[in-house]
């Protein structure tokens, strides 16, 4: 019972968490301001965003300005910020108050689709029995692109950059909402890895001198 004990909690000690990326940067670039176009999000993952402004007017004729604005609902759209800003804190910029240019973040691409397999045949075959027992009855496919814009001190546009990624699953009757969910991370890592070796690999972002001039 106590060496149970012991492996299960070396096991959650251990555990990494969903927003550990497959790379680690030796170098950071320098801290920048940050944004993300969360309209541009919005209109990818196909999810509404509404602004709202209301102009009150009080006593002393004193116009009040409210502002209320509808949330992202989309889970996969949440993922997709909550990955993003955990790759800029943990990977890609350096911590400091003083800021040395702007970078805004985006997705600009995301499709999800399901494509027949062999398994989809078994299962016609065997009359759904197959798909009970596990088979699976398609293969998920998940399709992600991600943007990096920079900006110097003076707002002008330095570099864009793009990383895209893809992953697949085979889905079945047990795992079919499950997977969609895991997929579309599996993308997202994959697409932020391969922005990242395009950002690194960027003379004008890494390079000491360029730095000085963001």
């Amino acid at each position: 019972m106590l060496f149970f004990l012991i492996c299960s909690t070396t096991l959650l000690v251990a555990q990494k968490s969903i927003y550990t990326f497959p790379f680690e940067n030796s170098y950071r670039l320098p801290p920048m301001s940050v944004n993300f176009n969360t309209s541009e999000i919005a209109y990818t993952y196909q999810t509404t965003v509404n602004l709202y402004t209301t102009e009150i007017t009080g006593l002393g004729e004193e116009t009040v300005e409210q502002i209320s604005s509808t949330m992202i609902s989309d889970v996969n759209a949440m993922d997709a910020v909550r990955f993003l800003e955990f790759y800029l804190q943990d990977q890609l910029l350096a911590r400091g108050d003083e800021t040395k240019g702007a970078i805004e973040m985006s997705i600009i691409y995301f499709n999800s689709r399901s494509r027949f397999n062999l398994g989809s045949a078994l299962n016609v075959l065997t009359l759904g029995v197959g798909a009970l027992l596990g088979i699976p009855f398609s293969t998920g496919i998940t399709d992600v692109e991600v943007e990096a814009s920079f900006f110097d001190h003076s707002d002008e546009l330095l570099t864009v950059h793009r990383g895209v990624g893809r992953s697949k699953v085979l889905e079945t009757l047990y795992n079919i909402n499950y997977s969609k969910r895991i997929q579309h991370q599996k993308a997202l890592k994959r697409a932020i890895q391969d922005l990242n070796g395009k950002i690194m690999s960027d003379p004008m972002l890494i390079s000491t001198g360029s730095e000085a001039s963001l």
